[in-house]
């Protein structure tokens, strides 16, 4: 049987340590990926910011849905 007065010895090795590992950052993007088609492709390759490119044309194309939806 264990002596109830003795120190219970924590180990020094593995698991998970306070302050350990890359620190989150502010703000932060996703990354998705998707197939597309080959024209499309083409118009990405033309594009000197391709992620600046399709951010755009996504809020584009939402403002436009929401306008027709009559919420802006």
């Amino acid at each position: 049987m264990e002596n109830p007065n003795e120190e219970v010895k924590k180990s020094t090795h593995g698991g998970k340590r306070a302050g350990a590992g890359r620190p989150k950052t502010i703000g932060a993007r996703n990354s998705i990926g998707f197939r597309v088609p080959d024209d499309i492709v083409e118009i990405l390759k033309r594009q000197k910011n391709q992620s600046a490119f399709v951010i755009e044309a996504i809020r584009a194309a939402d403002r436009k849905q929401r306008l027709a939806n009559g919420e802006e």
